[in-house]
């Protein structure tokens, strides 16, 4: 654990990091394209869970997908960027504190879970088919969750 916490004194020291700190521009910037980034992602997903969750034919899941999955990861890889970014601007504040490892948790678990439902039958189905079984309609509400939990404890973090 030592190192760990040498790493992060090491971090919150280093010139990026003080140099987003300081700056009246620049740390504001990198939070708007983390919101910008979570809400493509978020976004996105919940418009394609909502829709597999729901048992209506249209709009066909093969359609919103081709559109939504791009924009997902898209937002996914910037919120992740511009997030690095916060960390780095202050990580005694962030690693230490329960909501956001929480939130890492969170997000971790709604990869986990993507991972397991884009590699299964039941998912080419879904979109190839336009019909989501029980197991697909699982995955989505646990996506909602998991990626609305990470929401809300991103934004509880601000107030810590």
């Amino acid at each position: 654990m030592s190192r760990f916490l040498e790493f992060v004194d090491w971090m919150e020291g280093s010139a990026l990091s003080v140099g987003l700190r300081s700056s009246e521009w620049v740390y504001p910037l990198v939070n708007m394209l983390h919101i910008l980034g979570i809400g493509l992602l978020v976004g996105s997903i919940l418009i394609l869970d909502w829709r597999l969750l729901r048992h209506r034919r249209s709009p066909e899941v093969s359609v919103l997908a081709t559109v939504l999955l791009p924009a997902a990861r898209a937002g996914f890889a910037l919120a992740v960027a511009a997030g690095l970014l916060l960390l780095i601007s202050r990580p005694l504040d962030y690693v230490f504190n329960t909501l956001f490892q929480f939130k890492l948790a969170s997000i971790a678990l709604a990869l986990l879970n993507i991972a397991l439902l884009h590699s299964s039958e039941s998912w080419r189905i879904a979109v190839n088919q336009n019909r989501p079984d029980g197991r697909v309609r699982l995955a989505c509400g646990v996506s909602l969750v998991c990626w609305l939990a990470a929401l809300a404890l991103g934004r509880l973090i601000g107030y810590r």
